[in-house]
Parts: C-alpha cells; structure tokens; sequence
C-alpha cells in the first residue's frame, strides 16, 4: 500500500479534510473508514438526517456510497494515482433488508486490487475488475450487496 494513503486512511483529522475536499458526498453522509487492513476494507454509514429517506431507513445512495467507498479506498491505497486512473464502470446492487440503522460495507479483495493494479501499469489497454462489497447491520443480517467493475488504466507519459 501507499505509506502516505494508508497513513491518510488511518487519521480521522486527515480523513475529514479529505472527504471535505475531495469526497463531499461521503462527507455529507458522515461515512467513517473503520478498517484498511492486507486482508479487507470496512466503510461504516450511520442512520441519521443526512442518510435516511422518508422511510425511515437509508436511502438507497447513501448505502450504495459507502458499498463504493469500501471498494474504492483499497483501490486508493493500492495504486499509484499519478501513474494509474481509476473509474467505476459499472455498478450493480441489491437490496435485502431495510436499513433502519447504521450498516458496515466490507470488501474483501486487497490482494485482488493489487494484482489488478500491478497488470494495468504493464499494459496499454485497460484492466477491469469486479470488486463486491456486502453491508451487514449490528445484528449481523446481510442489508445490501453490491458489485463496482473498476477499470484500471496507466496514464500515459508526456
């Protein structure tokens, strides 16, 4: 991982400004890095005002927000920005159970991310990947899943 993205994630104060200036809709929706870890990332989205919908669980973009987030800060700590891009190329989710609290999203493929990155700064073309990321609530239940096809492409020189 990046020293200085991995020492980013595990700052609060670092966090909030980054989310303030770079990420405001994670900002909004008071989205916390719980866990960046070789093994997985885990991304917390709390039940309050700012994520709720008028029936009384979070609104559908809020959790699809921290599903991304869970996905997207590996993506972050496991390539070097100024030599790779990154988009979201495709998203699909699914919704299992009303989120009438706060929801933890966990990705499991670190490594995965890594593997993919290492490829894209070898070739020309593009690398995708399917990154998922499933948010269970305090009991445990699985709330949603979600699938983002990342692609992954070397910037070119010059």
């Amino acid at each position: 991982m990046q020293v200085q993205t991995t020492k980013m994630v595990h700052s609060k104060w670092m966090m909030f400004w980054y989310f303030l200036l770079h990420l405001p809709g994670a900002f909004f929706f008071g989205l916390k890095v719980v866990s960046l870890t070789e093994e997985r990332a885990q991304v917390n989205i709390p039940y309050r005002w700012s994520t709720k919908n008028p029936f009384k669980s979070i609104y559908f973009a809020a959790l699809a927000a921290a599903a991304e987030l869970s996905t997207g800060i590996i993506a972050l700590t496991s390539l070097d920005p100024s030599r790779i891009s990154m988009l979201v190329t495709r998203v699909e989710g699914q919704f299992l159970k009303k989120a009438k609290g706060p929801v933890l999203f966990e990705c499991n493929q670190v490594q995965d991310m890594r593997k993919t990155a290492a490829i894209a700064l070898e070739q020309d073309a593009g690398v995708k990947i399917i990154m998922n990321s499933t948010g269970r609530n305090r009991e445990g239940e699985v709330v949603a899943i979600f699938s983002f096809e990342w692609s992954l492409r070397k910037k070119q020189a010059g």
